[in-house]
């Protein structure tokens, strides 16, 4: 289940290393999201699970975009 708060790595990388997701769009199944080179996006949920590799989830989005795994570090 994707939530606000959750880190996926863009198994393509066209948009950036990683994401965070920051927002569901109402009651449809479209998040909004960040990514590390700073841009936002907004996809559906079956986009985010076909190109998305779940890294980590943080209760907030922002801890997740202040957090090691989003930055590219090791925790």
């Amino acid at each position: 289940m994707i939530k606000v708060g959750q880190i996926y790595e863009d198994k393509e990388k066209e948009n950036g290393k990683n994401f965070v997701i920051t927002r569901k769009c109402g009651d449809s199944e479209i998040f909004e999201m960040v990514y590390s080179d700073g841009r936002t996006n907004s996809h559906s949920a079956d986009w985010i699970e076909l190109v998305g590799l779940f890294v980590a989830e943080y209760p907030t989005w922002q801890e997740a975009v202040n957090s090691p795994e989003f930055r590219g570090e090791k925790k």
